[in-house]
């Protein structure tokens, strides 16, 4: 299957990095008069920004794998009940053929 389109995530990493490298410049910069510290850029995520992170965040610590599901079927295959339906295996890779040819 072809996944196409764009990655919002790598435009809000480099949004990410580049705030944060921001706030560490902002407080070394301890001496600076309060006339200047107004004058200073401010970046306010919307909530849709805030939402595709806190995703982000919570996509991270979902595991890779299900291990309970790859036991599960390690068992089945030990035990030789573990059977598979070649007609729907069949279908799906031709929906997913159709479907990235057309895209």
């Amino acid at each position: 299957m072809k996944i196409t389109g764009y990655n919002p995530f790598v435009k809000l990493d480099a949004h990410v990095r580049e705030t944060s490298e921001n706030d560490k410049n902002d407080k070394n910069k301890i001496n600076t008069s309060s006339n200047e510290a107004s004058k200073m850029d401010h970046v306010v995520l919307s909530p849709l920004a805030r939402d595709i992170l806190g995703a982000k965040k919570i996509l991270a610590s979902v595991p890779d794998v299900r291990e309970d599901k790859v036991a599960e079927i390690k068992a089945r295959i030990e035990n030789g009940t573990y059977t598979v339906d070649g007609k729907k295996i069949a279908h799906k890779m031709l929906k997913e053929s159709i479907i990235d040819s057309l895209v």
